[in-house]
């Protein structure tokens, strides 16, 4: 009852032969040179959205990366989808809120240069300048461009269900309100705010559960070396956790850490019987 589009990025164009052959498994034929915290992120998201969109009618759209997992049986997702039945489902608050920058303002308000916009290391210097940048905007040293004030700002996480109508108004959104869109071109994370503030400003009379994303990420101490501003990575110990949840979906996982709960995940689920 599922279709999985895949965006391959440029620069991992090898993967592609080892991805399943199946006519619900389809890789969009176009591929962005992803960079984190980049503008690419939102360009390749609404491009998978309207693939997808153009192949057939869906009922909802999910948004995860290749190190996610379906923790539930499908049909328990579709069940729970169709009896809540919210426009998006996502977490959020809104703007500002606890981020640094300006309470998260700073991200889109500072054109934030490219240098900035890639991961970097817990002791970088680039890292250390970068913070200086977006911390003298926060003291108002800094002013940035003024936000337009007929747009309303959300921030939360990358990951998000929606519904139908909500991914067509996301898209039309994108189309119509250039100069919203232009306020991410050099955003920092702007993909973090970009989606579930066009979601709040298109809901209408429609339900947002913005505390729900149906999935589980990992923030834990769990004495794993982590990048800065990654989740863990799930083991056989999480299992506990991650079913005690109630989440369909989990991140992240790596069948270089544990495979052993991938497949204990994807035989619960039915993926591999």
């Amino acid at each position: 009852n599922s279709y999985i589009y895949i965006h391959v990025d440029a620069k991992y164009l090898n993967i592609i032969p080892k991805i399943l052959k199946d006519e619900r498994v389809m890789i969009a034929p176009k591929h962005f040179d992803i960079q984190w915290g980049d503008y690419t992120q939102i360009q390749v998201n609404n491009y998978l959205i309207q693939f997808a969109s153009l192949q057939r009618y869906h009922d909802y759209y999910s948004l995860h990366s290749g190190a996610d997992l379906l923790i539930r049986p499908m049909r328990e997702l579709i069940d729970y989808l169709k009896d809540t039945n919210q426009y998006a489902y996502c977490e959020c608050t809104e703007l500002p809120s606890h981020w640094q920058y300006g309470g998260g303002f700073g991200r889109i308000a500072l054109k934030w240069p490219q240098c900035f916009r890639r991961r970097l290391g817990r002791n970088s210097l680039m890292r250390y300048l970068r913070s200086i940048y977006g911390k003298l905007y926060g003291i108002g040293v800094i002013r940035g461009k003024k936000l337009p004030e007929q747009y309303l700002y959300f921030g939360g996480a990358d990951w998000f269900t929606m519904r139908n109508d909500c991914a067509e108004n996301v898209l039309k959104f994108a189309k119509k309100e250039s100069e919203f869109e232009s306020l991410f071109i050099d955003s920092l994370s702007g993909a973090e705010i970009y989606y579930v503030s066009i979601f709040e400003m298109t809901k209408g009379k429609c339900a947002i559960d913005d505390k729900n994303m149906l999935r589980y990420i990992d923030w834990k101490e769990r004495g794993q070396v982590l990048s800065v501003g990654s989740p863990n990575t799930c083991t056989m110990e999480f299992v506990e956790d991650l079913e005690r949840s109630g989440a369909f979906f989990a991140r992240k996982f790596d069948m270089n850490v544990d495979s052993e709960i991938v497949e204990y995940f994807c035989k619960k689920t039915g993926v591999l019987s």
